[in-house]
């Protein structure tokens, strides 16, 4: 019994893609409508039916507009909320939490949104909010979790830790690791001079990126004005700089160790106590490069 609760944590709390209506809530959104609003007048579930001063298509496409704005607004909120972690470090248990509250603010939003397409004196009573959430939890189930079972596979792939060579204490500088580089501005005149070796990894920061570099630099952080995809184009030419997420760029000669599965990776550098995340669309490059220029030293 013990050993099946310890599994059912493990997966709960397993990293898992963020739903889309929380990714993405607008574009979300709009595919629910669209969705509901066919589904609705081809199947016509749970006796949906027209106003006396509508048509069914007008009904459903009227609730459908009122039903979405102040969902897309519960949605920000809860995406903005504090308790809710950002997209790389979603699990399966805020999945779930986020699914059941997308649903009953769809019932809620529907509810109300009667009060101005049906008739008002008919709805002000417990026994049509409960049927009105119903009715409309039934027919928004099937949509809302269609991208969670989509991806439920990824709750059962456990996550592989593999450390790399970069590790290894005799692993020594080579002559391509000692060029300097200059990085040059486009927004001031300013440049950022430095050794390859020295660079552990870049960050984004808004209209900035910074540079941290070993901790035998004399200044191991410097913030130049300029964007990611700018630094990745002036050090293109290194390979084994590489942009990994659309935050950071790293050094993968200095890499000890990744962790982690399909949905991603998250680094341990040499020097650096912060975990760099890569993306899921990076993983399989990230892996070429690491297997063609470094070769595993254990699991």
């Amino acid at each position: 019994m013990i050993d099946t609760t310890e599994k059912i944590k493990a997966v709960l709390n397993r990293r898992f893609p963020q739903h889309l209506l929380f990714r993405r809530p607008w574009a979300g959104m709009l595919l629910l409508i669209v969705f509901l609003f066919l589904f609705s007048i081809i199947y016509k579930p749970v006796q949906v039916h027209a106003t006396q001063s509508s048509g069914l298509t007008l009904t459903i496409f009227l609730y459908a507009i009122a039903t979405a704005f102040p969902v897309i607004g519960i949605l920000l909120f809860v995406k903005h909320f504090r308790g809710f972690p950002r997209t790389d470090k979603w699990q399966l248990n805020h999945e779930l939490i986020s699914l059941l509250i997308i649903l009953v603010a769809i019932g809620i939003a529907v509810y109300f949104a009667g009060f101005i397409i049906e008739e008002p004196k008919m709805r002000w009573n417990l026994s049509t909010f409960i049927d009105s959430l119903t009715r409309s939890i039934l027919v928004a189930l099937i949509p809302v979790l269609l991208p969670t079972l989509f991806n439920i596979r990824y709750a059962f792939t456990p996550e592989l830790f593999h450390q790399y060579a970069g590790s290894n204490p005799n692993y020594g500088l080579k002559e391509e690791d000692t060029k300097r580089i200059t990085i040059r501005s486009k927004a001031k005149r300013e440049e950022l001079h430095f050794y390859l070796h020295e660079l552990i990894y870049a960050e984004s920061e808004g209209n900035y990126v910074s540079f941290y570099f070993e901790n035998s630099r004399k200044k191991n952080r410097v913030m130049i004005r300029n964007t990611i995809s700018d630094i990745e184009e002036q050090l293109d030419s290194y390979p084994f700089l590489m942009r990994v997420h659309r935050a950071f760029i790293v050094n993968l000669k200095l890499v000890d160790s990744k962790t982690g599965n399909r949905l991603g990776y998250r680094l341990k550098l040499k020097e650096c106590s912060r975990m760099i995340p890569v993306s899921r669309n990076k993983t399989k490059e990230f892996d070429a490069r690491m297997n063609s220029e470094f070769i595993a030293v254990g699991q």
